[in-house]
């Protein structure tokens, strides 16, 4: 089988890469993504009971960056060649060959190591990321890389509905780790051989592990297909109104309002706009009425002027002083309308 698209994830690290070694793995077409924690602060060297380094290691690892809040990916395989972190019985089925690409995330998904962390002195979200509890831009990394694979090999933007708790979890009571073993979250054969979209490593057969307990992976789905909150579409006008608004419709308006309307107990929409509009018409009146009173004072005083009978700088001044009253008068008219 021939690997298609790009092989390389970009900006990813190569220098912990192993599919040109002893490690090296087979040709596939991923159409599926397992996630695991790795239990530690670093990047492991993923080496076997021997010492060899990259005897155990995903597609790809990665690092949290807290103060940049970036992850910084460590490539170990081809996108399209089989990685080595699921435990495959022989005579079993294919886990690790079975088209699946592998992410370990840096940190840890059980809360009693996260505890003993925290109790060493390491702040969660600042030294480590403790998964079931990511912040948004950690997972928003991950769903980076998630909608990359999407769009350039087709990985489905879908993942199992049940990511149980590394702990106490009431889907599974009594057992603790609840997502260890032999969980109901864990698929059957035949579930794993169609499964396509995202899981953990708590999902897939033959293994026990329960990483990465209850991530919260469906927000990283959501992300990945952009539908993260900041770009949440804005309120409509209905949903504004509806905000304003008492739960039955109705607007609850200033006391003046109900005394020019006693008949209207009740104020919609409707009813508050037809009392704003009425309220604009009475001021334009009274606008060109003051308009035209002060074109026929300008008249009189120009011919006054004329006549020779009085000085311009009185006539300016009684003018001011008259349209100082007009205006005083227009405003306590529209007080006495509200």
């Amino acid at each position: 089988m021939a690997r298609t698209g790009p092989q390389r994830i970009p900006g990813a690290s190569l220098t912990y890469f192993y599919g040109d070694g002893a490690f090296s793995g087979s040709d596939m077409e991923v159409n599926c993504g397992v996630a695991h924690t790795t239990e530690g602060r670093t990047v492991p060297s993923y080496a076997d009971a021997s010492g060899r380094r990259g005897a155990n290691a995903p597609t790809v690892t990665g690092l949290p960056d807290c103060a940049a809040k970036k992850i910084r990916w460590y490539q170990h395989y081809d996108v399209d060649e089989s990685a080595r972190a699921l435990a495959n019985k022989l005579g079993g089925i294919e886990t690790n060959t079975a088209n699946v690409f592998q992410i370990e995330l840096v940190g840890t998904c059980d809360p009693k190591t996260r505890d003993a962390w925290v109790r060493a002195g390491h702040r969660q979200d600042v030294d480590f990321i403790f998964w079931p509890e990511a912040p948004e831009w950690a997972l928003a990394e991950v769903a980076w890389l998630v909608r990359w694979l999407h769009d350039e090999h087709r990985v489905p933007l879908t993942c199992v509905k049940d990511w149980l708790a590394y702990g106490v979890d009431a889907r599974r009571p009594g057992v603790v780790p609840a997502s260890y073993g032999a969980s109901p979250a864990r698929m059957s054969h035949d579930q794993w051989r169609a499964f396509t979209g995202w899981c953990g490593h708590q999902h897939v057969p033959e293994n026990d592990h329960g990483d990465p307990g209850a991530m919260d992976f469906a927000r990283v789905i959501a992300l990945a297909k952009g539908t993260a909150a900041e770009e949440d579409d804005m309120p409509t006008t209905d949903e504004i109104v509806k905000a304003i608004a008492t739960r039955d419709g109705h607007f609850g308006v200033p006391a003046r309002w109900r005394e020019d309307n006693p008949t209207n107990d009740k104020w919609k929409l409707e009813s508050v706009l037809a009392y704003i509009g009425d309220r604009v018409i009475d001021v334009s009146e009274q606008v060109k009425v003051l308009t035209a009173q002060a074109a026929a004072r300008d008249a009189v005083l120009a011919k006054l002027i004329e006549g020779g009978g009085l000085d311009a700088a009185e006539i300016q001044a009684a003018a001011e002083a008259g349209a100082q009253a007009a205006l005083d008068k227009l405003g306590t008219a529209l007080q006495e309308k509200e």
